[in-house]
């Protein structure tokens, strides 16, 4: 089987790679094919790498699914990249958006990265988004720091037994603090 695993920044992804690996798939991170290909540079306003030649990382990416061989899981937020005919699991991972809040200011990412990544996560738009390029092989999975709890989420994802849907709003909607952060983020981008 082979595997994309996909979420918005500090979703978990490396932690659910990390698993993937111990149960025997070969393991591949898309970020660390790219940095030394040309395909990407820094981006300094963003604090991040921006794809510059998206054939260039497309290739690279889709050859490294194709001669990873049968069990096979790759790392990726640039899931636009991936030919939907290599892969036969799509992971989306979902994490608390309170949770990535409190990480992203943590780390000190700008305004529009932290507002950006949120607000995907909160409105589930990129789960949409991946849904409509791998059309019936998408699961969800939501973060948890458990690892043996995570570890068996992974198992039954991989055995089409679970895929968690989430609505971030429906289950925060009468928490204030949801509603704070997203405030927050906005008068940040103002200023």
């Amino acid at each position: 089987m082979k595997i994309l695993v996909t979420g918005v920044a500090k979703s978990g992804k490396s932690t659910i790679l990390g698993i993937l690996s111990e149960l025997g798939y070969k393991v591949i991170n898309a970020s660390d094919l790219l940095l030394g290909s040309g395909c990407v540079k820094w981006n300094e306003d963003y604090q991040s790498f921006d794809i510059t030649d998206k054939d260039c990382a497309a290739d690279l990416v889709n050859k490294s699914i194709l001669n990873c061989g049968v069990n096979c899981a790759l790392e990726s937020i640039a899931y636009e990249l991936v030919d939907p005919g290599y892969v036969d699991l799509v992971m989306v991972i979902r994490r608390d958006p309170i949770q990535l809040y409190e990480e992203y200011s943590r780390l000190g990412w700008p305004c529009v990265k932290i507002f950006n990544n949120t607000v995907s996560e909160v409105t589930g738009s990129h789960v949409n988004d991946i849904e409509s390029l791998f059309n019936g092989k998408v699961r969800q999975l939501v973060f948890t720091g458990n690892i043996d709890e995570l570890r068996g989420k992974v198992l039954m994802v991989i055995n089409n037994k679970l895929s968690e849907e989430v609505d971030w709003l429906v289950k925060y909607g009468g928490d204030e603090r949801l509603h704070s952060i997203l405030m927050s983020i906005e008068a940040c981008l103002t200023t």
